[in-house]
């Protein structure tokens, strides 16, 4: 290696080490920065220096993704750090819906579960959030009851995901006509793809072609009509749809 080349790469090594210490940055960069000479260094710019030096939104999105593929439990870590300082449901919560992202099913139902006492026993967001850990987590009977706990306990309570979420459930438990009725009432009122691409498919199921061929082709033709951001967002079942027609 050239010696201009290596004064160089060393460097850049030696800036970014300095950057984690001055500013406080987790101790681990410095061996990320060491171990890996010039993608150690890229990969802390990326994650860390680039925010400070670029405030818009889409650069912190990118910022963000860049973070959790580096280090996926690096939000877990301060969350975790952060209930340990102040045992509050908010917190719970926000570290419940971290462990969803990161697969970490049972723990994020512990959380809500023990989120949901006090005065926040029957809040209805804490609610919706135990039955879609308990989905995650595979226990559908759990998520149909606990549903059905947030539909007594706030009876004007209205969310499309709850309602598609409670659908699905019924699916998963092999209750089709159930979520047959479910999907067909959620389906009118649900802002995406999703919940006429769920419909139409247990349709198929249960042998109605005929009814689940027209619900694809309606999706189909509102995607394609909608163009834009709201295509690219229902791709997925946009191509289901597709499939389905073929």
């Amino acid at each position: 290696m050239p010696i201009v080349v290596l004064l160089v790469e060393v460097s850049v090594q030696l800036m970014c080490a300095a950057h984690v210490v001055r500013t406080g940055r987790d101790r681990y960069w410095i061996w990320i920065i060491l171990a890996f000479p010039l993608l150690g260094a890229i990969a802390y710019f990326v994650a860390e220096m680039l925010p400070e030096l670029m405030g818009t939104r889409g650069a912190r999105s990118a910022v963000n993704q860049a973070r959790r593929a580096i280090d996926p439990e690096r939000r877990y870590r301060a969350l975790a750090e952060q209930l340990d300082t102040a045992d509050t449901a908010e917190n719970r919560k926000a570290m419940a819906e971290e462990c969803l992202l990161l697969g970490k099913h049972e723990q994020a139902v512990m959380l809500y579960k023990t989120a949901l006492t006090g005065v926040h026993k029957d809040d209805a967001i804490l609610m919706h959030g135990l039955a879609r850990a308990y989905f995650a987590a595979g226990d559908f009977a759990a998520c149909t009851r606990t549903l059905d706990e947030l539909r007594a306990a706030h009876p004007k309570f209205q969310s499309a995901d709850a309602h598609l979420l409670y659908a699905r459930s019924l699916e998963e438990q092999g209750r089709r006509d159930e979520a047959l009725s479910e999907y067909a009432a959620v389906s009118n009122y649900y802002a995406g793809a999703e919940a006429r691409c769920r419909y139409a498919l247990l349709l198929q199921q249960a042998g109605h072609g005929l009814q689940a061929r027209q619900l694809f082709t309606d999706v189909v033709r509102a995607v394609d009509k909608a163009g834009g951001p709201f295509k690219r967002a229902q791709r997925e079942w946009y191509d289901i749809a597709r499939q389905n027609l073929a």
